[in-house]
């Protein structure tokens, strides 16, 4: 493995010493919804003549949802990302579709072409909605919608761009050609916002990190907490605390013949890195990951994007730190964390 640079860990060891003095790190995670009673199905989500890709798991009131980019099939071009699939369960038997929640934007805005990644997480009653805007030259932005009653698919509100890299060594050209900042994962940590995406920097592609102390930001480009080789760029990249360890989930897209790509994670006792050898993660890609309180619960797409699967994580306690265990075991009982 590679070693960071001094200066590399300097920035780590600064960084960590701000959290250390805010209290520590503990996560913090709002209110839970009421009870809801053990699931025993793991029956995935899927919808008729559409993929289903990128997407985000959340929970309000007595369901749990995903949020979804959806590929009308046959697509009208080679991408055909223009809207977002959304669905509901309290069991993970039966899914409730609940239609179209937000479509790519007017002529001129950020999200003009495509909407990408979509990442959603509570902070009081309000949700946040982050997700990736393109415009017809595949320039990327950060962009945010927001809702306080996600029951009502059209109770989200576009709020505009909230994010695009300015770090030292990004390769962000701007809104007039290609430009990568997509798939934000946001994680809330010691009451501060780190604000995971994908990129790429001078050396390669990279997950990088922004800071906030709300989610609305303003957000304080850090630059890369994970470097890939140039043949391979990470996508969909999730952080997943526990214990005060950090598992960083992540799809290294590159040739298939690469032994080096495909679904993985590495671990780090810093959510800067610098991280362990990775792990190849043997069951779907694209994760997403949430907290229900008592247990954590991993979706993921299933095939080419035929649908998306939700099972619970169990966690290898011989190891150190814990291994989480995703493809080696089957969806067991939930139970809500009632408070």
């Amino acid at each position: 493995m590679k070693m960071p640079s001094f200066r590399r860990l300097a920035q780590i060891l600064i960084i960590l010493l701000i959290l250390l003095g805010s209290g520590g790190l503990k996560s913090h995670r709002s209110s839970l919804p009421s009870p809801l009673a053990g699931a025993t199905c793991s029956t995935p989500w899927s919808l008729p003549q559409a993929r289903l890709k990128d997407h985000s798991l959340f929970a309000y009131q007595n369901y749990f949802y995903l949020v979804s980019i959806k590929i009308a099939l046959p697509a009208q071009d080679e991408r055909g990302e223009y809207t977002f699939a959304y669905a509901r369960t309290k069991d993970f038997c039966t899914w409730e579709n609940l239609g179209t929640v937000l479509t790519f934007g007017a002529a001129g805005a950020a999200d003009e072409a495509y909407i990408w990644a979509p990442y959603v997480i509570q902070e009081g009653n309000l949700f946040f909605m982050f997700y990736t805007g393109v415009n017809q030259h595949i320039s990327q932005s950060i962009m945010l919608a927001t809702s306080t009653n996600p029951a009502d698919p059209k109770s989200w509100t576009k709020q505009g761009v909230v994010f695009r890299p300015n770090h030292e060594g990004m390769v962000y050209p701007g809104p007039e050609s290609w430009s990568d900042a997509r798939d934000p994962m946001v994680l809330r940590y010691n009451n501060r916002y780190f604000l995971y995406y994908t990129g790429q920097d001078k050396t390669g592609g990279i997950v990088g990190v922004a800071l906030a102390e709300t989610l609305s930001g303003p957000w304080r480009d850090l630059g890369a907490v994970l470097q890939l080789p140039p043949s391979l760029i990470p996508e969909s990249p999730f952080v997943v605390a526990k214990d005060d360890f950090f598992y960083l989930y992540y799809n290294a897209a590159g040739a298939a013949a690469n032994r080096l790509a495909g679904p993985q994670w590495q671990w780090s006792p810093s959510p800067f890195g610098p991280w362990q050898a990775p792990t190849k993660e043997t069951l779907g890609w694209g994760h997403d990951f949430f907290f229900t309180g008592k247990a954590w619960l991993a979706s993921y797409i299933i095939g080419n994007g035929e649908a998306l699967g939700v099972k619970q994580i169990d966690w290898d306690q011989t190891q150190f730190p814990p291994h989480p265990l995703l493809g080696q075991q089957g969806f067991l009982p939930l139970v809500w964390n009632a408070r």
